[in-house]
């Protein structure tokens, strides 16, 4: 099982690339660590998934009832945009035009390991949402993982 942890300030480049940090990098198996799908995310973010958790998602959505009209609106939704993304020799990966434009990256973006895949967030956008005053941590860590709320 993938536990990625951390948060690390990338740039891009003029081309939309970043240099996957070794530091998150060197906690993925050496199998994974060259080999990602990108993707949109909540939030307007994107996100990274290493290969193997990529295909655990898809299994997950292969299991929906493709007659239910929800379940095709949020595969369709889920799925666009989504591109495989191999780090070249230098270690970069490049972010699809489209993608980098939906999460309004900019130069400076912060990856977020989140357990087994890592948000890309524009930092500006990422600072203002974990300053956003409408989720205090304490009150969100006892509601969500309080006694009541098991």
């Amino acid at each position: 099982m993938i536990s990625l942890i951390g948060e690390y300030d990338c740039k891009l480049d003029a081309k939309g690339r970043f240099l996957v940090p070794a530091g998150l990098k060197k906690q993925l198996p050496e199998d994974q660590q060259s080999e990602f799908v990108v993707n949109r995310g909540l939030d307007k973010c994107l996100v990274l998934y290493p290969v193997p958790v990529w295909e655990q998602e898809l299994e997950r959505l292969q299991a929906r009832n493709q007659y239910v009209k929800k379940n095709r609106a949020f595969l369709r939704m889920f799925l666009n945009g989504a591109t495989k993304v191999a780090l070249d020799g230098n270690g970069r990966a490049l972010v699809p035009k489209r993608l980098m434009e939906f999460a309004g990256l900019d130069k400076e973006v912060i990856l977020v390991a989140q357990i087994d895949k890592v948000e890309i967030w524009d930092k500006a956008a990422y600072e203002e949402w974990m300053d956003n005053p409408e989720f205090d941590f304490e009150s969100l860590a006892e509601e969500v993982m309080g006694e009541d709320h098991e």
